[in-house]
């Protein structure tokens, strides 16, 4: 198991924070429900990777990121249309369409294990950039363990006005009771076509942000700067990130 901590950092970090991320790199270097702990290893990688590509590069400074039609250059030997997905998500994830989204399930890659790559480019990115931004490298990868996938998909799920399928707040069954607690947000049924990855991914927002009940609770403060100073902050990072919702 890969150890993750922060002790090389000049700031202090908060306990929650390392055992959050500790909980995630334990996590995505196991099966999921769709990728082998191997495979999940390879996508933290060619996520890496894909920062450094020249065609993504090249995908960024473009009027459409559908006007470079060059290779990208591969980290790992993961199928060609992994790496695609994977590249253009992490060069230019504001302006993907949904004519995309059909296209990059119909090179073959399954809604399911869409929403796991998903998720393990999610955990990695912000996990890789909270160490840059404490100023550290980012941490090593973890040891890939042995074992298959679930493949649990949950019978609730279903095509709703997002890309891909995921519960409503209303028609969870009980094997996803625990993670439709607090608050209606539509955010949190993003990844609900493969639950674990929700619940993992939200494991961390609740470390790194806030966790859902607190987002919404004006009459206390949980961390050392305000809701007002959080959200100042969230809404700037949103709209360097292009991020419309």
């Amino acid at each position: 198991m890969s150890a993750i901590s922060y002790d090389d950092a000049q700031y202090a970090v908060r306990e929650d924070i390392t055992a959050a991320h500790q909980r995630a790199w334990d996590r995505l270097s196991k099966a999921g429900s769709w990728l082998t702990g191997e495979e999940r290893i390879k996508v933290m990688a060619e996520t890496r990777h894909a920062r450094s590509c020249a065609t993504c590069a090249k995908i960024k400074d473009a009027l459409s990121p559908f006007a470079v039609a060059d290779a990208h250059d591969a980290g790992t030997d993961l199928p060609e249309n992994w790496v695609n997905m994977i590249h253009m998500i992490v060069a230019d994830p504001g302006r993907l369409t949904h004519g995309w989204y059909k296209k990059t399930i119909d090179s073959g890659i399954d809604e399911t294990h869409f929403v796991e790559i998903v998720s393990v480019i999610a955990h990695t990115t912000a996990i890789d950039t909270f160490a840059k931004g404490i100023g550290i490298p980012v941490r090593a990868l973890p040891d890939a363990q042995a074992g298959e996938p679930s493949q649990y998909r949950p019978a609730e799920a279903r095509q709703h006005q997002a890309w891909a399928p995921n519960i409503a707040w209303d028609e969870f069954g009980p094997n996803e009771a625990d993670y439709f607690v607090g608050p209606e947000a539509n955010i949190r049924r993003a990844l609900t076509l493969v639950p674990d990855e929700a619940r993992s991914f939200f494991d961390v927002t609740s470390a790194q942000y806030l966790a859902g009940p607190q987002m919404r609770d004006f009459t206390q403060e949980f961390r050392a700067i305000t809701h007002l100073q959080i959200e100042l902050l969230a809404a700037r990072v949103s709209a360097l990130n292009q991020c419309t919702y």
